[in-house]
């Protein structure tokens, strides 16, 4: 190898490290900025935000229903008897229920959310940006689940779903199965894709949308935690 090819190697790998350091230093101050109290109070406006543009895929799976809060999850390996059921009348089902069934899923290209939408909690999943699951889990459902840890086990079988992240769990009983719901304190990606369409060299604005992603999370988690406190991590 030439030394000139060396040179241009050793140059490229220096602006690469300046180039990280710089954006997790952005990363950082816009993920502070987005960690308070204050920006709390602003959550719904840039909940809205958002489902207008990266997550609109989630409110027009929820037609009608309102979104109250949502945040990622990991999709859900059991789920027992299985009625099926229009989302344009998810809010006011009395059961559970999905459309959509798939038996195979290949979680790291696809993504899963829960919807906090009035008292009900809604599941959806989605594969390539389209919407294949939507299990809707009514108050009654809710008030008998119980918060659980995340078991060894999980963290081996599950590893993509849990590894650089802080995983909460709930667990409900549908007609004598234990149901699992692991999910996340916030949003790492839209449905259609991971962000790398987004233009990783925008720093400041992919600072700004990561800072939001896990505001929505926060958002989510404080209230849900205040319809279900027994939920509480």
């Amino acid at each position: 190898m030439s030394t000139s090819v060396i040179i241009i190697i050793i140059l490229a790998a220096v602006a690469y490290g300046v180039f990280m350091m710089f954006y997790m230093k952005k990363l950082k101050g816009t993920r502070q900025k987005y960690a308070g109290d204050d920006a709390l109070a602003q959550a719904p406006q840039i909940q809205e935000e958002l489902l207008r543009s990266h997550f609109a895929a989630i409110k027009k799976q929820m037609q009608d229903a309102p979104v109250d809060a949502f945040t990622q999850c990991a999709y859900i390996t059991t789920v027992g008897n299985k009625v099926k059921s229009a989302a344009a009348t998810a809010a006011k089902t009395a059961a559970w229920a999905m459309v959509g069934v798939k038996a195979r899923y290949h979680e790291a290209d696809h993504a899963a959310y829960l919807v906090l939408s009035g008292d009900s909690l809604h599941y959806l999943f989605f594969e390539e940006g389209e919407a294949k699951e939507h299990l809707i889990f009514d108050r009654f459902r809710l008030l008998s689940a119980r918060a659980a840890a995340i078991t060894n086990g999980e963290k081996v079988t599950r590893l993509s779903s849990v590894m650089g992240q802080k995983p909460l769990k709930m667990s409900m009983d549908i007609d004598g199965r234990l149901t699992d719901v692991i999910y996340y304190g916030e949003v790492r990606r839209p449905p259609e894709s991971a962000l790398y369409g987004e233009g990783i060299m925008k720093v400041q604005g992919m600072g700004e949308l990561h800072g939001k992603f896990g505001l929505l999370g926060r958002y989510f988690k404080k209230r849900f935690y205040e319809q279900y406190p027994h939920l509480s991590a």
